[in-house]
């Protein structure tokens, strides 16, 4: 049976595999760590080493590996060391595979509140997103068909550093308007099962998409939001200066595609 090869099972991971068995598509996935997910084909291996042989159908790879840490080389190892690997693989293959890259909308270097989509220019500043941009160029100058998948900042079960900020009451100010852009954390994994479910149907399919929901906020109005329903009162003001962006999920709501948490309120209402 045809079936979708993770790399990396991390929380994003997991709920990529958890949705696409929903689906119905059959699910492997490849990890450094023995614990596996239930109805997923598990393979131990660490994917920055040759891979092994791996049965089975594979028509889409999902490479979803978080760096051990924020050094360059630890990025340099989750997205290029791994892309090298999967590269001579895919080659091996007899048929066609679809690489799918998870990466991030810190590719773009856009710091004065702009709107940015897929076609924006991809300049960032920092280090560790330059080397997201080597990996997608890797990819997207391969010849081989590859989609690049950029989600913003990703909140939910696991990941709740707002929750924590707003906790600690302190009253943001922002010196200029900074900008956050989110998704919760099902819906990502949703997003990307949706685009490989239409790759599978034949249907079009671009080589990039933000995955982030329709309304990016003002930083201080979501911590502000989660005090009011954590019934905290700010103290302390912390002023804020820094630049941002608007990241357009427009490209990926042409697809038909359908958030059940279309803004931050409706995410962190749930959550809470």
């Amino acid at each position: 049976m045809a079936s979708i090869l993770i790399i990396g099972l991390g929380d994003l991971g997991a709920a990529i595999a958890t949705e696409a068995l929903h689906t119905g598509l059959a699910v492997s996935a490849m990890r450094r760590q023995a614990k596996g997910l239930a109805g997923v084909n598990m393979l131990q291996h660490d994917a920055s080493t040759p891979w092994p042989d791996i049965a089975g159908d594979v028509t889409d790879v999902v490479l979803c590996v978080a760096p051990d840490n924020s050094s360059d080389s630890a990025y340099r190892q989750a997205y290029l060391s791994i892309a090298e690997q999967a590269m001579r693989w895919v080659q091996l293959r007899a048929t066609a595979i679809h690489v799918w890259l998870v990466s991030s909308t810190s590719v773009y270097g856009q710091q004065h509140g702009e709107w940015v989509d897929e076609d924006s220019p991809r300049r960032p500043e920092r280090s560790s997103a330059k080397i997201l941009v080597a990996a997608e160029d890797f990819w997207l100058q391969s010849g081989l068909p590859c989609t690049m998948l950029r989600p913003a900042g990703i909140y939910g079960p696991g990941r709740e550093m707002m929750l924590r900020i707003a906790s600690s009451g302190q009253q943001i100010v922002e010196n200029q308007p900074i900008y956050t852009n989110r998704i919760q954390i099902s819906d990502c994994a949703r997003a990307i099962v949706h685009l490989i479910n239409r790759r599978r149907q034949s249907l079009a399919l671009a080589n990039a998409y933000n995955l982030c929901d329709l309304a990016p906020a003002r930083y201080c109005d979501v911590i502000h939001f989660l005090q009011q329903q954590l019934q905290i009162a700010a103290g302390t003001a912390q002023h804020l200066s820094r630049g941002s962006k608007r990241v357009s999920a427009h490209r990926l709501q042409q697809t038909g595609f359908s958030w059940h948490y279309p803004d931050y309120r409706a995410g962190y209402m749930a959550m809470l």
